[in-house]
């Protein structure tokens, strides 16, 4: 395993780093180029995306005013603690003579089909089958949540108008209301085989399954 870390940091350092960027850095400083080149080699063994291109492991270039001490041994790195998203990496480079750590931001791309607007779509409209459609999107650039079938968009009400084209997203849309506040509705309880029905009113609007 670590073999295969050396041989993925060599790699990418060299697809990284300019020749003249190597030639003119100072001996007694590490190479900003070989954190980007460390973070980007463990981001790929952790995606299982060794011969990806580089593209598709997007590190964040180092703040040009780190200065840290030349690393005597080969750098070493893991995902960092608390790392959860699989779009959103952090990974910890690591130097053991003299000892150092830094962290730098890994952004995955990840392209799935999810739901988009397939024409312009008004606030307060409810949608239905013809205004959807399915389209590949880079889901590590689309807002928290997002739709992978139609099925589960159709009938909710949008918010916000939304572009063509536009990836659907639940926090643009709610979901139509069957019961309003105030209605008189049927309550059912069951335990076991015993079912208790009484009416009542409702508190609050409330869609199917709420």
């Amino acid at each position: 395993m670590r073999a295969a870390f050396v041989s993925l940091l060599l790699s990418f350092a060299s697809l990284a780093t300019p020749t003249h960027a190597r030639a003119s850095a100072d001996p007694a400083l590490q190479p900003l180029e070989s954190l980007v080149a460390a973070a980007r080699a463990v981001a790929a063994e952790h995606t299982g995306r060794t011969s990806a291109p580089l593209e598709e492991l997007e590190v964040r270039a180092p703040d040009p005013r780190v200065r840290l001490p030349a690393c005597r041994e080969a750098l070493a790195g893991q995902l960092a603690p608390g790392t959860r998203s699989p779009t959103q990496l952090t990974v910890e480079v690591r130097c053991a003579q003299p000892a150092w750590r830094h962290y730098l931001a890994v952004r995955v791309r990840a392209v799935e089909h999810v739901v988009v607007a397939a024409r312009p779509l008004a606030r307060t409209h409810v949608i239905g089958p013809a205004d959807l459609a399915l389209a590949p999107r880079d889901v590590g650039r689309l807002p928290a949540g997002w739709f992978r079938s139609v099925e589960d968009a159709v009938g909710r009400v949008v918010t916000r108008p939304v572009g063509a084209g536009e990836a659907l997203v639940p926090s643009a849309t709610r979901v139509e209301p069957v019961v309003r506040r105030g209605q008189e509705v049927t309550v059912m309880a069951r335990a076991g085989t015993l079912l208790v029905r009484t009416k009542g009113v409702a508190l609050g609007d409330a869609g199917v399954s709420e």
